[in-house]
């Protein structure tokens, strides 16, 4: 007998050795690649709280400098066009700031006024209660009685992902009832962000620019005294937890019952 080939023989796998080897992976990977999803989830959510906050710091240094919050948006036919983040950016210095963790990147389309390259989306601005440049108001710092529980920028999914429009409501996110001040003054029926009559209104978010629960079922929410955390849509909606939907968080004074 060849005293090499025993040996080589001996020390091979065998077939149902392999099969317990890859089982063996298979089971592992199944427990792990959760954890593993997990975590990065966790991750990106504690990057969106850094986000947030250092938005809501800028937004209070813009707040101090200029007494009174940033408009949403210029109207269309300026150019370049500016928004909330063009006001925020020179007192943040950060451009990848205002791109939202694990938000879908084809909402990330608007271009900041100072580089046209560079990109934003999936946070949302309170415009209808901060800087609502179509009506147009701009809410003077007094009138924020509450800026620790009041929203500023949250995370957003837009008002029109169900109609196959991927750039609509990306910047923006309304309450959970329209505003008395509204977002589509001159079109009937247009309380939020969305216009009806442009189509924007098909699918499950109907014309509101829906806070987005991107990160463990949780919206990433930062609020215009600067602090950030995560909250669940239904609670963000629900400011005294009755079960019943009011804009107590977006409305700058803490009150239920004020539209």
């Amino acid at each position: 007998m060849n005293v090499t080939s025993t040996r080589r023989n001996a020390s091979a796998f065998t077939l149902i050795e392999l099969l317990v080897v890859v089982a063996i992976i298979a089971i592992l990977a199944a427990i792990l690649f959760p954890v593993f999803a997990q975590a990065r989830t966790k991750a990106r959510q504690a990057s969106s709280i850094s986000n947030l906050r250092q938005i809501g710091m800028g937004m209070s240094m813009y707040v101090q400098d200029h007494e009174a919050y940033p408009g949403a948006s210029s109207p269309s036919a300026q150019t370049p066009r500016t928004r909330w983040p063009d006001h925020i950016y020179p007192y943040v210095k950060n451009e990848a700031m205002f791109l939202a963790p694990g938000a879908d990147e084809e909402t990330f389309r608007k271009p900041f006024a100072h580089n046209a390259n560079a990109k934003y989306g999936g946070y949302g601005y309170n415009f209808q209660y901060l800087g609502n440049t179509r009506f147009p108001f701009y809410a003077l710092d007094a009138e924020i009685t509450h800026p620790a529980e009041t929203v500023a920028v949250a995370d957003t999914e837009g008002c029109s992902f169900d109609a196959g429009v991927r750039n609509v409501g990306n910047y923006m996110i309304d309450p959970p009832l329209p505003s008395a001040r509204g977002s589509h003054p001159a079109t009937p029926g247009a309380g939020f962000y969305g216009n009806p009559a442009a189509g924007e209104c098909v699918g499950k978010n109907g014309c509101r620019a829906m806070p987005a629960e991107r990160h463990q079922g949780m919206v990433t929410v930062g609020f215009a005294d600067g602090h950030a955390k995560a909250m669940k849509r239904s609670r963000l909606d629900d400011f005294n937890n009755d079960g019943t939907p009011d804009n107590g968080y977006f409305n700058g004074k803490a009150d239920p019952t004020k539209l």
